[in-house]
C-alpha cells in the first residue's frame, strides 16, 4: 500500500539512528505534551478560566461567560487531541487523501458525492444566535491553542508532513454527518439485498436471510394492541441480472462507505452489508426500585475499538450559574464540537443508544434516451445538477470528480469507474436531505431543568436518531426517540430495497411529527430499558425500522433489574450489569446439540463443554470459546455455500444469529444442505461438521484442551486508525495498546464484539490476506464508554473511557484508563465545585 511505502520511508529518514531515533523521538513527544499547571495567556478570552484536571485527567473547565467556557473547551480539546481532530476534520471534508495518499481515494470521493460538507454549511447558516455564538467561542479555543502550539505539534503531523489549518465552526458541524452516517446507515444492507437478491436469484430467499423481529423479544415503548409481525413489504419479484465487475465494484462503494467510521472510531470492522452485530445499551430505574430513593440511569454505548477513544471525559461549569451562563453539566464530548452528548447536570441526566432507523433509501435512475444529461422523475425529464469536487493526494496528482444529484440525492455510480453503465443508482437520506438541528437539540439538553424541556430541546433533533433515556433529581424517569423519521409511499413504507426512482411512486411524503415519535415518562413498571432492540411494535403507525437487535441483551438486562430489583437495585447493581456476559442467543443449546455426535475426539471436547458450560462469556471460560468457535464454523458451514463472496458480509451478524436459531427447528431447510457436495445434508451433518472443524482449530492453535479459553482467543489491541494501523512496527508500537486477554462478547450485554469477515478473502482488496481462526476474534467494537448515576448523589457518578484523556503518546492520560477498562472498574465523576476540588490534581489558569 502507499501509505505504508511512504510513512516508512519518512519514518527512518526522520528517525536514522538508534541514538538520534530515542532523542528525537524524545523531544518530538515531550513538546507536544500539554501544559496542565500553571498560567497561560490565551487571548480572545473575556476574563481567566480556570481548568482543573483529576488524577484520571478529567477536565472540569469554570467560567464566568458562556464565550469563555466554549473557548476553553475548544482549547482543552486541541491540547489533548489535536491529532484526532485533525483526522476527523479530514474525513468530514472528504480529504484523507491530502494525509494519506491515494489508498484514501475512494472514501474521499464517496464523501464528496455524499456532499456532507455542504449539507453542513446549511445547517450552519440555520444556527441560532445563541448555538452560533457557543460554536465560534469554541472555534476561538481550537484556533488560539493552534497559534501558540503550531510549531510543536506532535509526531503524527510530522510524520505526515500535516500543517493544519486554522479550525472552523464548519469543522465542526460537519462531524455530526460522520455521526449520522456511521449510526443511521442502512444503504449497505439495501446493497446486499440488491446482490444477494441476483446470486440466489429469488428476492423471498434474500429475504429468509433478515426475519421479522421475534414476538417475545422486549419493545423499547409497547403499544397496547396486538403485535403482531408487520406485513411482508410488496416487492418486484424480477431479478436483476449483475455482472462480476458490476457486484464488486458495489461492494467496493459500500467498503469506501465503512472507512469514514473505521479511522473516526464509530466502528472498527471494515465493510459490513446486512447488518453490524454491535450493542450499546441504557436503562433508567425509577426511585422505587432503588436502594437509595433515587432515580438511576445506566449507559454504555459500544462503538470501534481505538486508539485514543473517541470520548473525551469533560466537565463544563459556569462560575457562577445565571440566566446569562447557565451550563453546568458533566460527561462526555466529542474532541472538535463544544457541548456534552451523554452526561448531567444539577437537575437532569441523560444517555443514549442507537435506534437502528431506516433513514437512508437507494433509488434506481432513468435516463432521459434522449439526453444524458437529464434523468426522468415522474415522467417528467429533469436536468442533473452537477458540480466538480477536486480532490487533492498526497504527494500524488489531483483529482476531478463530477457529482450528479437527482430529486433523490447523489448518484453513486460515479465513485466507481466500473459502475459508469450499470443501472443508476441515487441515495436519499435524512442526514443530508434537509437542514438538520442537532447540535441546537443538545445544546439545549445540557441545560434543561426537567422532562418537557428534555423533549423540547430534542424536538429540533435531526439525525442520528438515538433512543435518549431519561432520570431526574425529581425522581422521574423517560425516554425520547427523536429524529428526522421519512414517511414513504409504497413497499409497505419500508426501504430495504433500491426502488424505483422514475416513477414517482416511491417518493418520502413527510416525516414522522414529533409529536407521534415514541416517547415515555414514569412507565408503570418503574424502569425502561433499550439495546437495539424494537423500539415499537407492529401496531405503531409508522414504519422506523425492520432491523432491530434481535433483543437478547434488552431481555437479558430487563430479567437482571427484575431479579436484582427484589429488594431494591444498587448503584453497584447497576454497574455490575453493564459487565454482564452471559450469552443469550446460547442458551438453547443444550437443546440443539443433545443429540450430536461428533466424530473427533476434539469435536467431542467442544461439544461436552458447550453442554456443561454456564453461558458467561469470562477470560478463562472453556465453555465459551468451544461454542464460539463451533458457531463461526457453523455460520460458514451454512451461508459460504449458498451466498459464496457475499457470505462475508453476512457470517456472524445480528440477523445471522436469528436465522441460526430458526433453522434448528428446520432440520431439513435446504439452508443446511451444502451445495458444493452431491449429498444432501440435513441439520445434524452440518452440526457435526462444525464441531469437529471447532474441536480441530482449538487443538491446532492451543495443543491440549486444557489452553482452550476465551481469553486466548478473544483478545483486544487498541490501535491509532491511522498511523498505529498502518502496519510499520516502530509506529504500531509508539502508537497502541495490546493486544489483552478480554471477556464479553458479541451479544452479550458486555458486547465486546468481532468480526468473522476478516477470515475471508476481500473482494475489493486483492492484497488482503485472510486471518487464521487465531485472529476470527480479535475485538473490533466494545462498550467505548460506561457511565451511571444515582440522581440522589450527583457527586457520586462514575464513568470510564477505553483509553484515557490524552491522544499524546507516552503522557500518562493516553492509556491509563485500558486497565481498569478491562478490569471492569470505572473512575469518579465529580460533579460539585467541592468535589472537582477536592479530587484535583492539576490546576490551569487560562488569562486574558
Amino acid at each position: 500500500m502507499r501509505l505504508r511505502r511512504v510513512l516508512a520511508v519518512v519514518f527512518v529518514v526522520v528517525l536514522v539512528g538508534s541514538g538520534i531515533a530515542v532523542a528525537t523521538l524524545a523531544w518530538v513527544t515531550g513538546r507536544a505534551l500539554p501544559q496542565t499547571s500553571g498560567t497561560l495567556t490565551v487571548p480572545g478570552l473575556d476574563r481567566p478560566v480556570t481548568v482543573v484536571r483529576d488524577g484520571a485527567g478529567i477536565a472540569h473547565i469554570r467560567a464566568e461567560t458562556v464565550h469563555d467556557l466554549f473557548m476553553a473547551q475548544g482549547f482543552v480539546h486541541a491540547q489533548e487531541r489535536m491529532w484526532q481532530m485533525e483526522v476527523w476534520r479530514h474525513i468530514s471534508a472528504g480529504r484523507l487523501s491530502e494525509m494519506f495518499g491515494e489508498s484514501q481515494l475512494d472514501a474521499d470521493r464517496l464523501i464528496r458525492t455524499l456532499g456532507w460538507r455542504q449539507s453542513a454549511d446549511r445547517d450552519l447558516e440555520a444556527l441560532g444566535p445563541d448555538a452560533r455564538a457557543v460554536l465560534d467561542a469554541y472555534v476561538d479555543g481550537v484556533n488560539a491553542w493552534l497559534d501558540q502550539e503550531r510549531g510543536s505539534l506532535g509526531l503524527a503531523f510530522m510524520v505526515t508532513g500535516t500543517t493544519p489549518e486554522p479550525w472552523t465552526a464548519l469543522d465542526s458541524v460537519a462531524w455530526q454527518k460522520v455521526q449520522a452516517w456511521n449510526l443511521g446507515s442502512n444503504m449497505d444492507e439495501e446493497l446486499f439485498r440488491y446482490l444477494a437478491d441476483a446470486r440466489l436469484g429469488d428476492p423471498a430467499r434474500t429475504d429468509e436471510l433478515f426475519p421479522p423481529y421475534p414476538e417475545d423479544a422486549p419493545v423499547i415503548v409497547p403499544s397496547d394492541s396486538d403485535t403482531a409481525t408487520r406485513p411482508a413489504p410488496e416487492r418486484d419479484t424480477a431479478t436483476a441480472q449483475i455482472d462480476e465487475d458490476a457486484a464488486t465494484a458495489w461492494r467496493a462503494v459500500a467498503a469506501a462507505a465503512a472507512l469514514p467510521g473505521r479511522l473516526a472510531g464509530f466502528d472498527g470492522g471494515g465493510s459490513r452489508l446486512g447488518g453490524h452485530g454491535l450493542g450499546s445499551n441504557n436503562w433508567v430505574v425509577a426511585p422505587g426500585l432503588t436502594t437509595t430513593g433515587g432515580a438511576m440511569l445506566a449507559n454504555d454505548p459500544h462503538l470501534g475499538i481505538g486508539m485514543p477513544s473517541l470520548w473525551f471525559l469533560n466537565g463544563l461549569h459556569c462560575a457562577p450559574v445565571s440566566d446569562a451562563c447557565p451550563y453546568d453539566v458533566v460527561g462526555v464530548s466529542f474532541p472538535g464540537t463544544p457541548v456534552i452528548p451523554i452526561g448531567h447536570n444539577a437537575r437532569i441526566a441523560w444517555g443514549a443508544t442507537n435506534g437502528n432507523p431506516d433513514v437512508q433509501d437507494l433509488f434506481i435512475e432513468q435516463l432521459d434516451p434522449d439526453d444524458p444529461g437529464r434523468y426522468m422523475l415522474d415522467g417528467v425529464s429533469t436536468p442533473f445538477e452537477e458540480r466538480v469536487e477536486e480532490i487533492r493526494t498526497s504527494g500524488g496528482p489531483t483529482y476531478y470528480q463530477t457529482v450528479r444529484t437527482t430529486a433523490h440525492g447523489p448518484i453513486l455510480n460515479d465513485v466507481d469507474g466500473r459502475l459508469a453503465d450499470a443501472p443508476l443508482m441515487s441515495l436519499r437520506a435524512t442526514a443530508t436531505a434537509e437542514v438538520d438541528r442537532t447540535f441546537e437539540a443538545i445544546l439545549g439538553v445540557n441545560t434543561a431543568t426537567d422532562f418537557d424541556e428534555f423533549r423540547e430541546s430534542l424536538s429540533l433533533y435531526g439525525a442520528p436518531s438515538q433512543n435518549f433515556v431519561y432520570a431526574d433529581v425529581d425522581g422521574h424517569i423517560g425516554y425520547q426517540f427523536p429524529g428526522f423519521i421519512p414517511i414513504r409511499d409504497g413497499d409497505d413504507g419500508r426501504g430495504n430495497r433500491p426502488r424505483a426512482g422514475d416513477d414517482g411512486s416511491h417518493e418520502w411524503t413527510g416525516r414522522v411529527p414529533f409529536e407521534e415519535l415514541p416517547w415515555q415518562l414514569d412507565p408503570p413498571g418503574g424502569s425502561i430499558v433499550t439495546a437495539n432492540n424494537a423500539v415499537v411494535d407492529a401496531a405503531y403507525p409508522y414504519f422506523i425500522s425492520d432491523r432491530w437487535d434481535p433483543g437478547y441483551r434488552a431481555e437479558r438486562v430487563t430479567d437482571e433489574l427484575l431479579a436484582r430489583g427484589e429488594d431494591g437495585l444498587s448503584f453497584e447493581d447497576m454497574t455490575e450489569l453493564q459487565l454482564d456476559t452471559a450469552l443469550g442467543r446460547a442458551r438453547d443449546a443444550t437443546m440443539w446439540l443433545m443429540s450430536a455426535q461428533p466424530t473427533t475426539d476434539d469435536g467431542r471436547v467442544v461439544l461436552d463443554r458447550i453442554l456443561e458450560w454456564d453461558g458467561r462469556c469470562v477470560i478463562d471460560s472453556l465453555g465459551c470459546a468451544a461454542w464460539s468457535m463451533f458457531e463461526y464454523k457453523l455460520q460458514r458451514a451454512l451461508f459460504d455455500d449458498d451466498l459464496g463472496p457475499l457470505a462475508r458480509d453476512y457470517v456472524g451478524t445480528s440477523v445471522s444469529w436469528q436465522v441460526v436459531a430458526d433453522l434448528f427447528d428446520e432440520p431439513e431447510s435446504a439452508w443446511w444442505d451444502d451445495v458444493s457436495t452431491p449429498e444432501r445434508e440435513g441439520s445434524v451433518d452440518i452440526v457435526v461438521r462444525a464441531l469437529d472443524e471447532a474441536g480441530a482449530d482449538l487443538g491446532a492453535l492451543y495443543g491440549a484442551p486444557s489452553g482452550w479459553t476465551w481469553g486466548r482467543l478473544h483478545t483486544a489491541t487498541f490501535k491509532e486508525a491511522t498511523l498505529g494501523s498502518s502496519g510499520i512496527g516502530p509506529l504500531a508500537w509508539y502508537f497502541n495498546d495490546g493486544p489483552h486477554a478480554v471477556g464479553g462478547a458479541a451479544g452479550a450485554v458486555d458486547a465486546i464484539s468481532y468480526r468473522f469477515e476478516r477470515a475471508y478473502p476481500d473482494p475489493v482488496d486483492p492484497d488482503y490476506v485472510p486471518v487464521g481462526p487465531e485472529g476470527v476474534f480479535d475485538v473490533t467494537n466494545l462498550p467505548s464508554l460506561r457511565f451511571a448515576i444515582d440522581m440522589s448523589d450527583l457527586d457520586g457518578a462514575r464513568a470510564i473511557i477505553t483509553t484515557g484523556q490524552s491522544g499524546n503518546p507516552f503522557d500518562r492520560h493516553y492509556n491509563d484508563m485500558v486497565g481498569p477498562w478491562l478490569d471492569g472498574e470505572t473512575v469518579p465523576l465529580p460533579f460539585s465545585a467541592a468535589a472537582i476540588d477536592a479530587a484535583a490534581a492539576q490546576t490551569l489558569v487560562l488569562q486574558p
